[in-house]
C-alpha cells in the first residue's frame, strides 16, 4: 500500500456547515490514502473547561448538557443536505452526549473535580467534531469512519493535562487498526487531542494539542507528509495583528517551528515538532480558507536557511524571584524550586539563576499558586512581578549575524524600552528577552523594521 498523508483540521475550520463542507472538499480531493485528524469546534473545549473547573448542580449540569447538545445538533443539520443523513448523524451525537452527561451527573453526585475527570470531559469535543464531518464525508460519497483516539490506541505516558505519546506502543497498537481501515478505503476521522494512558484512563495534551495528536499518527503510520490546517497562511515574521507588513514564512526547521510554537506563535503546538521529527516527516501549516496559498513547510530539507525568520511574542507573564544566602552553592536548590512549581502544575518559560536569586517567568495566572508552594522551599524570601512580555527572536542564523543582539537591543533603547531577564545560549536558533507588556508592540515593530526593514 502506498504511504498516507495525514490531514489535521483546526476548530475555526469547522465552526460552521459552510466551512466544514470546505474541509469535506479539501479532503475529497486529496488523491493519496490519507487519515484525518480533527480538533473540537471552535470554543467548545473553552465551554468544556470552564464547566469542569469546578463541581455543580444537576441543573447545571441539565443546562450545560441542553447547550451543548443544541449547538452539535444545529453544526450537523446545516452541515448535512439529507434528512437520513442528520439523522443518523444526530443519533450518534446523542449517543455520545449521554456518555458526557454522566460524568457530569457522577462528578455532581461525589462533588469532585479530579484531574481524572477532567480529562476525560474536556476531550468531548473532540469525540462529537468527528462524528460530524464523518457524517458529512459519507453523505458526498467517500467511506469515512469517526475513530476515538483512546479506542484506536493512541497511548500516552498517563500524565494528566499534559499527557506525551509513547510512540513505540502507539505504532503497534494503532497501526494494524488504520491499515485495515485503509485497505478497505475508508478514511479514518480520528479524534485529536487526547489518548489513553496504559491503565485505560483518557489523558489531554493540552491546547492545540491536536496537532500533536496528528503528527504522533503520521509517525506512527510512516505518512509521506503531514498537513495541518488552519486558519492562517502558516507561520509569520511576526503578528500581523502587532505589525500588519508582516510576512509569511516559506520553510522553517523544525526546531524553528518549535521555538516559534513554545514562545507565543500558536500556530501548532510545539510538541508537535518531535513525532515528525523522529519519523522525517515533512509539515506543511496551510490555510483552509485559502487553499492555493503555499503556507509554510516545516522540517524536510536538506539545506537550513541561514537568516533570521520571526518574533514571537507572549503576553500575560510574571516574574517570581526565589532569594536565599548562597543560593547558587546550595546542591539541588533549582531542583527543589522546579519540583514544587511542577507539583501545583506550573509552567517555566524561562529561569535565570545568580548567587542570591532564581528568577523563574511563569504566566501571570499562576502567580499565587507559585507565592504559596514556594514558601515550602526555605527561601528567606520571595518576591513576585507582574506585567511582563516575552520577544523572543528565532531563526537558525542567530549564530552567523555577528552584532545581532547589538541591534535587537539599539532598535529597543530607541523606543525608550527597558529590557529585563535576558536567555540566550539555551536554544541554538533563539533567544528572548522581557520587556513591560505596555511596551511590547512598540517593541517589536522596532524590532521587525530592524531586522526585516518593514
Amino acid at each position: 500500500m502506498a504511504r498516507l498523508k495525514v490531514l489535521k483540521f483546526g476548530g475555526s475550520s469547522l465552526r460552521t456547515g459552510g466551512s466544514m463542507r470546505q474541509v469535506a472538499g479539501i479532503i475529497m480531493a486529496e488523491r493519496e490514502k490519507k487519515a484525518v485528524v480533527l480538533s473540537a469546534v471552535t470554543g467548545v473545549t473553552e465551554m468544556l473547561v470552564q464547566f469542569i473547573s469546578r463541581t455543580r448542580s444537576e441543573e447545571d449540569v441539565d443546562a450545560f448538557m441542553r447547550e451543548i447538545t443544541k449547538l452539535h445538533v444545529d453544526l450537523a443539520r446545516d452541515a448535512l443536505r439529507t434528512e437520513s443523513a442528520r439523522a443518523k448523524a444526530v443519533e450518534e451525537l446523542v449517543a455520545k452526549l449521554v456518555k458526557l452527561e454522566r460524568m457530569l451527573y457522577g462528578s455532581c453526585y461525589i462533588e469532585e473535580v479530579n484531574p481524572r475527570i477532567r480529562d476525560y470531559v474536556q476531550c468531548f469535543g473532540e469525540r462529537l467534531s468527528v462524528i460530524i464531518l464523518s457524517a458529512l464525508l459519507n453523505e458526498l460519497g467517500e467511506r469515512a469512519r469517526p475513530v476515538d483516539a483512546d479506542e484506536l490506541g493512541i497511548i500516552t505516558d498517563g500524565l494528566y493535562g499534559a499527557a506525551t505519546v509513547n510512540m513505540e506502543a502507539t505504532r503497534a497498537s494503532i497501526r494494524p487498526k488504520l491499515l485495515r481501515m485503509l485497505q478497505e478505503d475508508t478514511t479514518p476521522v480520528i479524534t485529536g487531542f487526547f489518548g489513553r494512558a496504559p491503565e485505560g484512563s483518557v489523558t489531554v495534551f493540552g491546547r492545540n494539542g491536536s496537532d500533536y495528536s496528528a503528527a504522533a499518527v503520521a509517525n506512527a503510520m510512516g505518512a509521506s507528509s503531514l498537513e495541518i490546517w488552519k486558519d492562517v497562511d502558516g507561520f509569520m515574521s511576526v503578528d500581523p495583528k502587532i505589525v500588519p507588513s508582516a510576512k509569511p514564512i516559506p520553510r522553517l526547521s523544525y526546531d524553528e517551528a518549535a521555538e516559534l510554537a513554545y514562545f507565543g506563535a500558536k500556530v501548532v503546538h510545539p510538541m508537535t515538532m518531535e513525532p515528525a521529527r523522529s519519523g522525517n516527516i515533512e509539515i506543511r501549516v496551510k490555510n483552509v480558507f485559502r487553499p492555493e496559498a503555499p503556507g509554510t513547510a516545516i522540517g524536510g530539507a536538506d539545506n537550513v536557511d541561514q537568516s533570521i525568520k520571526s518574533i514571537s511574542c507572549m503576553k500575560d507573564l510574571s516574574l517570581v524571584k526565589v532569594f536565599g544566602e548562597g543560593t547558587g552553592y546550595k546542591l539541588g536548590v533549582l531542583a527543589d524550586v522546579a519540583s514544587l512549581l511542577r507539583r501545583a502544575e506550573i509552567n517555566i518559560y524561562s529561569v535565570v539563576t545568580s548567587l542570591t536569586c532564581i528568577a523563574l517567568l511563569i504566566d501571570r495566572r499562576d502567580v499565587a499558586k507559585a507565592q504559596k508552594v514556594l514558601a515550602e522551599s526555605g527561601a528567606s524570601r520571595v518576591e513576585t512581578h507582574t506585567g511582563f512580555a516575552l520577544m523572543c527572536i528565532v531563526g537558525e542564523g542567530l549564530g552567523h549575524h555577528k552584532g545581532l543582539a547589538s541591534r535587537v537591543f539599539k532598535a529597543v533603547a530607541k523606543e525608550g524600552v527597558n529590557v529585563g531577564l535576558i536567555s540566550a545560549g539555551a536554544s541554538l536558533v533563539a533567544y528572548h528577552f522581557t520587556v513591560d507588556e505596555a511596551d511590547l508592540e512598540r517593541a517589536t515593530r522596532a524590532v521587525h523594521e530592524e531586522l526585516f526593514g518593514c
